[in-house]
């Protein structure tokens, strides 16, 4: 089994576009989610892109007003990040989220974490020292926005676990969920037809299986207020505001 940065390095990274499908409707996707939370840049313009990918939070933070620190594991998905960014002010970092605090100089008005990227940390407490290095680099009021997959409310089984993600006359992607107590381990299986014939590539890595009301105690314990939880076609939208010293 890999670990997430084999799985993304060697396996989804080359193929992550043609998967996540049209670059501009993800990216007004995230534009109408930062529209109806209100995000402007205001006194703190820095923004942090945790897990940016190839940039559709990053690009609708930047045509905000935002400076985007976005960080990111995988080398030939910041290569696309600084394509679809050109010209705008957009600083990719090739780096482990978990060191945010070494990249990134406080104040940040906004850190997002979308797209199931919390769910791909090692452990639980590895998502706890992000939040709190999220909360010590935010200003005062500044906002912490994670989409993630809900894993937890609800278990598929059988055969509803083999999830068809996207095919071509080329290419077939499928998914398939194997569930523990805390983790699920996703395996996505890819055949391509290569000189006429079909090849097939399968790799294997663990998601986080996180409860959206652990993740508000641990918010709170980090001075974050969550002011957002909902979740909507099996994906769960969670926001929280930096409380003031001494609020």
């Amino acid at each position: 089994m890999a670990s997430a940065k084999e799985h993304y390095d060697g396996h989804l990274g080359p193929i992550y576009s043609w998967m996540a499908g049209d670059f501009a409707a993800l990216k007004t996707r995230s534009a109408d989610l930062f529209d109806r939370l209100g995000l402007e840049p205001g006194s703190s313009p820095r923004a942090v892109d945790l897990g940016a990918g190839h940039g559709a939070q990053s690009v609708a933070l930047a045509e905000r007003g935002f400076e985007v620190f976005a960080i990111d594991f995988c080398r030939p998905l910041l290569e696309e990040l600084r394509h679809n960014a050109r010209g705008l002010p957009v600083t990719p970092i090739e780096a482990d989220l978990l060191e945010l605090d070494r990249h990134v100089p406080p104040p940040v008005g906004v850190v997002v974490c979308m797209g199931d990227t919390l769910t791909h940390l090692p452990t639980t407490d590895d998502v706890e020292g992000l939040i709190r290095q999220s909360a010590a680099v935010l200003a005062p009021g500044g906002m912490f926005v994670a989409t993630f997959r809900d894993y937890v409310s609800r278990e598929l089984r059988q055969e509803a676990r083999f999830i068809p993600v996207r095919s071509e006359d080329a290419r077939i992607l499928t998914c398939f969920l194997e569930y523990s107590e805390s983790t699920v381990t996703v395996y996505d299986l890819v055949h391509e037809r290569v000189d006429g014939g079909w090849r097939q590539r399968l790799s294997s890595y663990r998601k986080l299986r996180l409860d959206p009301e652990w993740l508000e105690r641990v918010c709170a314990e980090a001075g974050l207020r969550t002011i957002e939880r909902e979740s909507s076609a099996g994906v769960i939208t969670f926001v929280a505001v930096r409380e003031p010293v001494g609020g």
